[in-house]
């Protein structure tokens, strides 16, 4: 729009300042649409702008940005602020970022029980509403934030929990896992599997940023192992990917007949 129209639109009251503010920050983009293409320039600012208008999905966003130092300096004080805001707002799982705060005493005085209980609540909204969000930050802050073997054993154990789960893309976390744990032959094996799994399933932005990271993981936990143990995580990895490979295929098979069922109606 034309900036003199658009300033006397203002004036008229044709459409608000923030509204126009707002477009004009975008480009036409939402916070979420910001974030989502890590226009973060924009999205500082966006976020900001629907959050003041009691967004709590943006609140949650904003606290992100000022907890990572994304498109704005770090402010802890912001990101707690916004964080609660969201958590306030009906949007748990920002807790899991309250928690990173909590853990580090970034802005607030550190305390692990609080941390912990950030957590477990928000993993447990998950388990009730679907997502992973909350294991994947808690296994990502047990597996850094600590020296802790425990605290490795039960970074290792979400993982384990998670690809289970067939969410196959923390494979690579679980075999760093094994690794630091001294588990050569499962690091070996869980990095082999992620290895193929990526290259059939995984995205491209996926395979560019961890492939690499994968084949140190490997040849890494290789070094003390014997033919006997390579070979059998090779055959074992095999096979899973042959699994894997059969449910895509029924999978698709089963979308296929529903399809067809449909163009028969």
């Amino acid at each position: 729009m034309n900036k003199f129209f658009l300033s006397m639109a203002v004036c008229f009251g044709l459409v608000s300042s923030g509204s126009v503010y707002a477009a004009e920050l975008s480009g036409g983009e939402s916070c979420e649409e910001a974030m989502k293409h890590a226009h973060y320039d924009v999205a500082v600012q966006q976020c900001e702008y629907e959050a003041e208008k009691g967004s709590a999905e943006a609140a949650e966003y904003l606290g992100y940005i000022y907890l990572k130092g994304k498109g704005a300096p770090r402010d802890w004080g912001l990101a707690k602020k916004y964080l609660e805001q969201a958590v306030d707002g009906g949007v748990v799982t920002a807790s899991r970022y309250l928690a990173i705060l909590y853990w580090n005493g970034l802005g607030v005085e550190r305390s692990r029980d609080k941390a912990m209980e950030l957590f477990r609540d928000c993993i447990s909204y998950e388990e009730q509403n679907g997502g992973v969000s909350c294991k994947v930050q808690l296994a990502q802050t047990l597996s850094f934030g600590t020296n802790s073997l425990d605290d490795h054993r039960y970074a290792k154990d979400i993982y384990a929990g998670l690809v289970e789960n067939k969410d196959y893309q923390y494979s690579l976390d679980l075999a760093k896992m094994y690794l630091t744990l001294g588990n050569d032959a499962n690091a070996y094996k869980y990095a082999e599997f992620y290895i193929w799994w990526a290259k059939r399933y995984g995205d491209i932005e996926q395979i560019r940023l961890s492939m690499s990271e994968a084949s140190v993981v490997k040849n890494k936990a290789a070094a003390s192992l014997s033919d006997n143990q390579v070979n059998s995580a090779y055959t074992w990895v095999k096979n899973e990917i042959h699994k894997i490979n059969e449910e895509h295929l029924q999978q698709k098979q089963a979308t296929e007949k529903e399809k067809n069922v449909e163009v028969k109606k």
